[in-house]
């Protein structure tokens, strides 16, 4: 195949290379137009290639990146993968071996020349290299106040280097500026610790922190979170090999920047660290103290209000100041009193219930969720899933009859996201009982998500596509053609039928076509479905011959 790298951007290419690499690409096939593959990641992305004269011709994707008319990753994983498999640039079976050659010939080279000359060399290439000005700096030179200002001064000028003119770190970019800052902190803060600059190396993670933490910037694929995860690595590295001195200067500034340091989402990096770590009993009551106060704080401002961040920091704050009570070991009563003066939140709630449970008090939890059905009655959720707990409860016990009441309530009440409680419900019906209690179900509010699962789960199939046509839904009736194939082949067809029919009105771009196309060839699987999709295709053919990527996809598939 001709060349293609150019294709790409150079950042694109280098992901593609490391999709590549990391063996995402599956399901590589050859077509009779080229290619098509599978690349994995956070999700499944379709990739089809198409090669003409040796040369890439054209390229789909199905990710977002593609859908904007651009060049992707998942597509260069995929010629990186053709690419491996063709006899003329397939890595050679020696190739590995070819490399530590390689590496050996420059070790014995290097070793081989004058030291002052290689001196030389090291001295001008720190003159254009930050990078390894400082690392050199940071192992070899006495740690200094200015080193540090230095490295420091590298942070900033990352952020500088890989943003626009108003600071804002765009996507094509993103990968690179939080690489560099990793890198940073990975060959400059293990040295300062081995040197035993903690502090140091403390104010240097903090630096990165203050940066990711501050820079607008296209996180898409999520690289803020590698650099604040890397930052929370260090400072528990750091914290490890701290003095009682360092210790409390680290909780001190915890302490003094869990607010308006860094965006809020990452300042739970910063509260995290305080509640987590730091387990001497001096500290301990430091942080049940800061608590406190925070948990007055709430309380004054009106926690109840509308303020869903503000609930939430009341309620995260009671639930770490009863940890920290179990932490310091006061005794159950006293807990318990504390978590009474809290009860009107569904969280502590829980944990009294989860006590209750787990010394096998049952009626005591039994109570609680009662109570909490009411108190909660508002928030279906909770509802739904106290009356789950009440169920397990029941049935543990053998409380029958409470059991098959609970199973009502469960049913009729509250939405259902899988057959569970339905199929629960069946068994302690009789026939005709099941009839009407299936009956009021599917007329019921509680039955939408798990609907045509339920229809299929009771073998009512003619109801299942009366449904899936009513709602007009292609998805649907992909989801469940399977099933229904093997009992309504004919009306599944003419559903297909009808849907590729108006899809060829509406429709104007390649993609779109490649789409039509194979919801062709699953129409030729039907009865009569090859006599069909050829009267659609010269119909098509005869209505449509403007359409010239219409009229090649037709071809391309066959029609």
């Amino acid at each position: 195949m001709k060349p293609w790298k150019d294709l790409f951007r150079t950042h694109i290419l280098e992901r593609g290379l490391n999709y590549y690499e990391e063996g995402c690409v599956t399901l590589l096939e050859q077509t009779s137009t080229g290619y098509t593959a599978v690349v994995e990641g956070t999700d499944d992305y379709d990739v089809e290639i198409e090669i003409r004269a040796d040369r890439v011709y054209d390229m789909t994707c199905t990710c977002p990146y593609a859908a904007e008319g651009n060049y992707c990753k998942h597509m260069a994983a995929v010629l990186y993968e053709i690419e491996e498999g063709e006899p003329d640039t397939k890595m050679p079976e020696n190739y590995f071996q070819k490399v530590q050659d390689q590496k050996k010939e420059l070790q014995e080279i290097i070793a081989g020349i004058p030291i002052d000359e290689l001196q030389e060399i090291v001295f001008l290439q720190t003159g254009s290299d930050e990078f390894l000005y400082n690392r050199i700096m940071t192992k070899y030179a006495p740690i200094t106040p200015r080193h540090i200002i230095r490295l420091k001064q590298q942070v900033n000028d990352i952020g500088y280097h890989y943003s626009d003119r108003g600071g804002f770190v765009d996507y094509y970019h993103a990968t690179d500026y939080t690489d560099a800052l990793n890198t940073l902190l990975d060959e400059n803060v293990p040295l300062l610790l081995e040197k035993n600059y903690r502090m140091e190396a403390f104010e240097l993670v903090n630096c990165v922190f203050y940066e990711i933490g501050n820079r607008d910037m296209d996180d898409s694929d999520g690289g803020t979170s590698f650099v604040a995860d890397n930052c929370y690595e260090y400072w528990q590295t750091i914290l490890q090999e701290c003095n009682d001195e360092e210790k409390e200067k680290m909780f001190q500034w915890f302490q003094h920047h869990q607010e308006n340091y860094v965006i809020d989402y990452l300042e739970d990096y910063i509260s995290d660290f305080l509640l987590n770590e730091f387990h001497d009993e001096e500290m301990l009551r430091k942080k049940l103290h800061m608590l406190d106060e925070k948990i007055a704080k709430f309380q004054k401002e009106n926690y109840s209000g509308d303020s869903y961040s503000a609930y939430y920091g009341m309620v995260n704050n009671i639930i770490a100041r009863i940890r920290l009570m179990e932490e310091l070991n006061y005794s159950k009563q006293e807990i318990r009193d504390y978590r009474q003066k809290y009860r009107d939140f569904s969280e502590i709630r829980k944990m009294e219930i989860q006590e209750y449970l787990s010394g096998r008090k049952y009626e005591e939890a039994i109570a609680v969720l009662k109570e909490s059905k009411k108190l909660d009655d508002n928030q279906a959720g909770l509802v739904a899933e106290y009356s789950q707990q009440l169920i397990q409860i029941y049935e543990k016990r053998n409380m029958q009859k409470e059991y098959a009441q609970e199973l009502q309530y469960q049913v009729f009440e509250c939405m259902q996201r899988n057959l569970e409680y339905i199929v629960k419900l069946k068994k302690l019906c009789s026939e005709t009982e099941w009839e009407a209690q299936r009956e009021k179900f599917l007329q019921g509010k509680t039955s939408s998500w798990i609907r045509y699962e339920f229809l299929v789960e009771e073998q009512l199939f003619e109801r299942l596509l009366r449904e899936i046509q009513k709602n007009n839904s292609i998805y649907a009736l992909d989801q469940y053609e399977k099933v229904l194939k093997k009992h309504l082949p004919n009306e599944v067809r003419d559903m297909y039928v009808q849907y590729v029919k108006n899809g060829a009105v509406r429709t104007a771009d390649r993609k779109a076509y490649k789409h039509l196309m194979s919801y062709l060839k699953k129409i030729t699987k039907y009865p009569d479905g090859k006599k069909m999709t050829q009267d659609i295709a010269e119909s098509w053919k005869r209505d449509y011959k403007r359409r010239p990527a219409m009229m090649e996809e037709l071809r391309k598939a066959g029609f």
